[in-house]
C-alpha cells in the first residue's frame, strides 16, 4: 500500500511514519516536505492513502486534496494539523476528506485512528491482490524501499515512564534504552538530522541523541515503535535467527565498551556500534516475514545461505538510510572485518569484541590485535 504523507515537520513526519509503517507489512510511505513535492509524488505514481498537514511552506494541505480529486474521488485523506477550529474542518469535510486529527495529537490515539481505515482498504483490495515475485527479486525492491527492523518494543515498558512523578533525564532514558536496537538507532538517526543541519556535527552516542531531541520526543518516538505490531516476527526459524543476531549483538556491545572504557575511550559509541552490528541481518529477517505475510513461500533450509548473502548488503543499506555518521559505521564494520594499518584502537576494540564473542580471540593475531590497542593481553585472553 502506498502512503503520501505531506508534513513540513520533520520530527512530526517520523512519527507519524513509525506509526504508519506499524499498521501493515506492505506499507510504504512516501514523504514529501512541502505543497510542490507532494503534488509531483502523487501526479507520478497516486497513492492509496494521504495525510497532509494544513500549513506548508508553499501552500496549504487543501491545495493538494484539490488536486487529488480532479483524478480520485475516492482516495481516502486525512488532514493532520494543528488548525483545527470548526471552520477548517468543515472546508476539509466538504472535499472529502474522512478524517481531522489535530495537533499535537496522542501516538496511541493516532494509532487507533489510522488502524480503522487501513483495515477498510485492505479489505477492498484483497480480492484482487497481485501475485509475488520470485523471493530474490522481492529481497531486491526491498533494498530500495525503507527497511524495518524487528524489534518488539513492548508498550507496556514505555507507558510508565510517560508519567513519572519526576522527569526522566537523558542519561536515565539512555542506560534504560542501551540494549534496545531499534529504538536507540532510530534516535541517532532523528538526532542527527537535527544535528547536521545545525552544526555539521554527526553524534554516535544514544544519550547525546536524547539530549537533542529531548525527553518527550524520545518517549513518542519508543511509544511509536512500541506500537508497530508489524514488527514482530512469527516465523519460528526466522524468530529463532533473530534471537540469536540480537544477542550476539548485545554481547559484543557490552563487551566494546568494557574495552574502550578499559584504556580511556568512549564506551558510549562503542556501546551504540555493536548494537547495530547485526542490523543487515534483523532487517533482512523482517524483510523475509513480510515475504511470508504476503503468501509467499520459503525454504527453511536456504535461510542460512539467504542471510549470509543478503545480510551485507541489508546492512550497507541501512547504514546509508539512517544517516549513520561515518566514524560509527567504521566502528560497526570493523566487528567483521579487522581494521587494515588503523591508528584507531576503538576500530581494533570493535573488532577484538567480535572476536571475543565469537570465541576466536586467541592465536598470534589476536595478541598482536590486543597489543596494538593497548589492551591487558592476559586478562582478555583467558576470558577467552
Amino acid at each position: 500500500m502506498k502512503v503520501l504523507l505531506l508534513e513540513d515537520d520533520e520530527l512530526v513526519a517520523s512519527l507519524i511514519e513509525a506509526v504508519l509503517t506499524g499498521l501493515a507489512a506492505d506499507i510504504h510511505v512516501h514523504h514529501a516536505a512541502t505543497l510542490t513535492a507532494a503534488r509531483h509524488i502523487w501526479q507520478r505514481q497516486g497513492a492509496d492513502l494521504v495525510l497532509c498537514d494544513w500549513s506548508l511552506p508553499d501552500g496549504y494541505g487543501l491545495d493538494l486534496v484539490r488536486t487529488i480529486r480532479q483524478s480520485s474521488e475516492h482516495t481516502p485523506v486525512i488532514i493532520v494539523s494543528a488548525s483545527s477550529d470548526r471552520d477548517n474542518v468543515k472546508r476539509a469535510l466538504h472535499l472529502g476528506v474522512i478524517d481531522f486529527i489535530a495537533k499535537p495529537f496522542d501516538v496511541s490515539t493516532l494509532h487507533q485512528r489510522l488502524l480503522s481505515v487501513f483495515e477498510r482498504i485492505n479489505a477492498a483490495e484483497l480480492s484482487d491482490s497481485p501475485s509475488l515475485p520470485l523471493l530474490d527479486y522481492w529481497l531486491e525492491q526491498a533494498l530500495g524501499a525503507k527497511l524495518q527492523l524487528p524489534g518488539e518494543l513492548g508498550a507496556e515498558t514505555i507507558t510508565p515512564l510517560l508519567n513519572q512523578p519526576a522527569p526522566l533525564t537523558p542519561t536515565e532514558l539512555a542506560a534504560r534504552w542501551k540494549n534496545e536496537t531499534a529504538l536507540v538507532t532510530r534516535l541517532l538517526q532523528l538526532a542527527n538530522n537535527i544535528s547536521l543541519k545545525r552544526s555539521g556535527n554527526a553524534i554516535s552516542r544514544p544519550v547525546d541523541a536524547i539530549s537533542i531531541l529531548g525527553v518527550a520526543t524520545s518517549l513518542n518516538c519508543a511509544m511509536a515503535m512500541a506500537l508497530n505490531i508489524a514488527r514482530g516476527l512469527r516465523h519460528p526459524l526466522l524468530k529463532e535467527q533473530a534471537s540469536l543476531y540480537q544477542t550476539h549483538a548485545e554481547q559484543v556491545a557490552a563487551i566494546a565498551r568494557v574495552m574502550a572504557l578499559s584504556i580511556d575511550l568512549d564506551g558510549a559509541s562503542c556501546h551504540a556500534a555493536g548494537l547495530l552490528c547485526r542490523c543487515g541481518e534483523l532487517a533482512l529477517l523482517r524483510t523475509l516475514q513480510d515475504y511470508l505475510d504476503q503468501g509467499g513461500k520459503l525454504d527453511d533450509s536456504k535461510i542460512e545461505d539467504i542471510l549470509k548473502r543478503w545480510g551485507p548488503r541489508y546492512g550497507n543499506r541501512l547504514k546509508i538510510q539512517w544517516q549513520l555518521p561515518i566514524p560509527l559505521r567504521e566502528l560497526i564494520g570493523a566487528v567483521h572485518v579487522p581494521p587494515s594499518q588503523a591508528t584507531r584502537k576503538a576500530l581494533l576494540v570493535m573488532h577484538l569484541a567480535g572476536l571475543r564473542v565469537s570465541s576466536r580471540l586467541h592465536g598470534p593475531d589476536a595478541e598482536r590485535l590486543l597489543r596494538r590497542a593497548g589492551l591487558d593481553l592476559e586478562k582478555w585472553l583467558n576470558k577467552a
